[in-house]
């Protein structure tokens, strides 16, 4: 079984290599997925940097990869959900990059016919973090008008529909590049960054601000745009200064969020979620090497996909 890994930590070109590996044997609780497709996420680069290294230790060769989608090939005798056969949306714990996985029947859920290999493959992590942020994190307390700070990347752009399917009012601001994408998703109004200032464009609008940029200088916007008292939630560091009364939260994942729920509910929303493909690559170390080698850059906007052929 042909799979693709890191030896080390270190940069894309030095450390990824092509691996053959000895199938994983599956027990009553859990289900074999052959690979039709996976994502590269931001998630995978940091640990190939070993920017995690000092809270998740790695053995090497570690093959990377939490997001991906294929056809179920086997199921331990607990699962009732899906059988051999079926179109599956995975959510692993690692090991997404190759031929096949073996994962927890409850961290996959049948793919709806309507949606292609490279949406199932490229949704999952972003929308664990969009449905968690909004379902679980805030709740009730999100208000009625809420901003999306990098409208255009995966996370927002999945927040911008989401929000819009629960009647929320959605300000949104991404480069002005992206302003057509992000207004066909269905923001309300938007600010470009790179052209105005979304602070004072949107000062003291929101109800709750979501920070689903990079970082940088969008946690100064972010504040001017939130109402007193309101929500202030980062995918990556808060603000250092809290400027403004309110309630800061930092997003992450948590095993009190249920991947079932969350994955079963995008497929409820499949045929009105779009989400931007920016490159779909072949299955070759290559694609994989070029895949984090572009992500670490200025991707455009959209999902890295790796598929395979047939």
């Amino acid at each position: 079984m042909k799979r693709f890994a890191i030896k080390d930590y270190g940069a894309a070109k030095d450390v990824l290599i092509e691996i053959e590996a000895e199938p994983r044997p599956v027990d009553d609780t859990h289900v074999r997925v052959e690979l039709k497709a996976f994502a590269i996420n931001p998630y995978d680069i940091a640990l190939r940097q070993g920017a995690m290294r000092d809270f998740r230790t790695l053995k090497f060769p570690y093959v990377l990869g939490n997001d991906g989608a294929g056809i179920v090939t086997e199921v331990g005798s607990e699962i009732t959900h899906v059988k051999v056969g079926d179109e599956v949306i995975v959510h692993a714990v690692g090991g997404t990059y190759g031929e096949e996985v073996v994962v927890p029947g409850k961290k996959i859920v049948k793919k709806p016919t309507s949606m292609t290999w490279e949406v199932a493959a490229g949704a999952v992590t972003p929308w664990l973090t969009a449905y968690n942020l909004v379902t679980h994190l805030l709740g009730d307390k999100i208000g009625e008008t809420v901003m999306v700070q990098g409208a255009s990347g995966a996370v927002g752009s999945l927040l911008v529909q989401y929000l819009k399917e629960q009647g929320k009012t959605v300000l949104a601001s991404a480069s002005k590049r992206n302003e057509d994408l992000v207004r066909q998703l269905g923001a309300d109004q938007f600010a470009a960054y790179d052209v105005e200032d979304a602070g004072s464009f949107f000062a003291d609008q929101a109800d709750t601000v979501i920070d689903a940029t990079k970082g940088g200088r969008a946690g100064e916007a972010g504040m001017q745009i939130m109402k007193a008292g309101g929500n202030f939630v980062a995918l990556n560091d808060l603000p250092s200064e809290q400027k403004k009364t309110g309630n800061y939260l930092s997003f992450g994942p948590s095993k009190d969020y249920s991947d079932f729920e969350a994955l079963t509910a995008l497929t409820g929303l499949a045929d009105k979620l779009q989400l931007t493909i920016a490159e779909v690559l072949p299955f070759t170390l290559a694609s994989v090497i070029a895949g984090h080698e572009k992500l670490e850059g200025h991707p455009s906007a959209g999902k890295i996909i790796i598929k395979k052929v047939g």
